[in-house]
């Protein structure tokens, strides 16, 4: 396989593969993954990215927030 980020070639079961609508895109690393994402989300409009964060943040913090609750001690 080869990273279409950086070029260099990698075994198949190594690296970083994700599938965006019916898209495979290779990665040797997780650093070439994360550079073409930040250069991806540099491309897509405000209106279309902001919101999907701003979504995907309040998940997380919700996930962290469940996850903590469970973790305390109970008297």
């Amino acid at each position: 396989m080869r990273c279409m980020y950086c070029g260099r070639t990698f075994f198949k079961g190594q690296g970083v593969v994700i599938n965006i609508g019916g898209e495979t895109f290779y990665f040797h690393s997780k650093k070439c993954a994360l550079e073409f994402f930040k250069r991806l989300m540099e491309r897509i409009p405000l209106e279309v990215s902001l919101p999907a964060a701003k979504s995907l943040a309040r998940e997380l913090e919700e996930a962290i927030r469940k996850k903590e609750e469970l973790s305390k001690k109970k008297f």
